[in-house]
């Protein structure tokens, strides 16, 4: 007969209920029946070690915990009510399972690097933006001045995804918590943002173009100044605007602080557009400029009144078509493991890891299991990533 695990069965339930997982869901993870799953969870019965081992696995969950003699405080829930999605759709839905995963994930990364920068003997940078109204170009200048941008800056990066580097890499210098995800879909999540004065948090798609992501990442940013936690989409239905004011005003920073209007006015290809009107390819070029997509430029041409708000939702919509188009004839390369991993938990937490282990805070089997089960042998080249 197979050993016996000696489970808390107040612990095992709460597992199950963490995420919702129905009994039926359990029982078919452990090859077992309803009434097994029931019965360890009311203490009649027992599962072998190996079925422990499945539905720990199955909760995400250490399979020590179910040894506790009661639930752990550690896991906590963060909350959220705004959805910030694919292509301007708002819906209140019940968030997947993998969304719920990832909640759980970014606080307990954040748990890791509290602790281990006290274990190293350093105090992380407190997040305390100095905003005293909610005025958008308030922020935005703030958010400026916090990265460390300006035009010309802005105008040595040509592409997006250097910009996006760029930003990332100014905000873990300030000890900003930027993860990337790469199961969640866009029509769920494309940003979120969790507010703390230590460690705050900001999560992208991953699946997004580098555009779509720095332009999300600047609007969780404007999230953190507001000291606002969200879980976000775009903004542009009425329903969203009356439900979501502080979703509009965060994509209002978002676009002020990439593209200030008083900058954009003064560019030649401006000029040019209210000489001869609108053109593609002189959105391209502004954009180019910027390091931004072609739908952030548009926005700003709205809002400088170059263009009507009928024509831009016209030509927002061909330029999502175009995208589509494109994603569906791009194929995906080979991604290293140690750069799938790192680009997920980011330089800053994937550094203060693999220094934890270098000074024999942590071991090599919990560091692989903070970079998301990265093999050992991948270390070398994840330290070469992110140093």
């Amino acid at each position: 007969m197979a050993d016996k695990a000696i489970i808390t069965p107040s612990v095992i339930q709460w597992a199950r209920n963490l995420d919702s997982i129905p009994v039926k869901e359990s029982a078919r993870s452990a090859n077992v029946t309803e009434e097994q799953i029931l019965a360890w969870e009311s203490g009649a019965d027992l599962p072998t070690i190996r079925q422990a081992k499945l539905l720990a696995n199955k909760y995400r969950v250490p399979y020590v915990y179910f040894f506790l003699p009661d639930i752990p405080k550690k896991i906590k829930r963060v909350d959220f009510v705004d959805f910030r999605t694919f292509h301007n759709k708002f819906e209140q839905t019940t968030l997947s399972r993998n969304m719920l995963w990832l909640l759980r994930d970014i606080y307990d990364r954040r748990e890791v690097m509290l602790d281990m920068y006290e274990k190293q003997n350093r105090k992380p940078n407190v997040f305390s933006p100095n905003i005293n109204a909610r005025n958008a170009t308030i922020i935005a200048k703030e958010i400026r001045s916090f990265l460390g941008i300006d035009y010309e800056k802005q105008r040595l990066f040509r592409k997006p995804e250097v910009a996006y580097n760029y930003y990332v890499s100014a905000l873990e210098m300030k000890d900003v918590l930027v993860f990337q995800t790469k199961k969640i879909d866009r029509n769920e999540m494309r940003g979120l943002s969790v507010y703390y004065s230590m460690f705050p948090i900001i999560v992208l798609n991953r699946t997004d173009e580098p555009a779509a992501r720095l332009f999300s990442l600047i609007h969780e940013l404007a999230h953190l100044f507001l000291r606002t936690s969200g879980l976000c989409n775009d903004f542009e239905s009425d329903v969203y605007e009356d439900r979501n004011k502080i979703e509009l005003f965060c994509n209002q920073v978002a676009a002020m602080a990439l593209v200030p209007l008083d900058i954009i006015k003064s560019h030649p290809i401006y000029q040019e557009i209210a000489k001869v009107g609108y053109q593609d390819t002189f959105i391209q070029s502004i954009a180019r400029d910027f390091a931004v997509s072609r739908e952030v430029i548009l926005g700003r041409l709205l809002a400088c009144d170059k263009i009507s708000r009928d024509f831009y939702f016209r030509t927002l919509e061909r330029f999502t078509e175009e995208y589509l188009d494109y994603k569906k004839n791009k194929k995906d390369g080979f991604v290293p493991p140690a750069i799938d991993n790192g680009s997920q938990v980011g330089k800053l937490y994937a550094r203060t890891v693999l220094t934890s282990l270098g000074r024999d805070i942590i071991s090599p089997i919990d560091a692989s299991h903070y970079l998301l089960n990265l093999s050992t042998n991948h270390f070398r080249a994840l330290e070469g990533w992110c140093f």
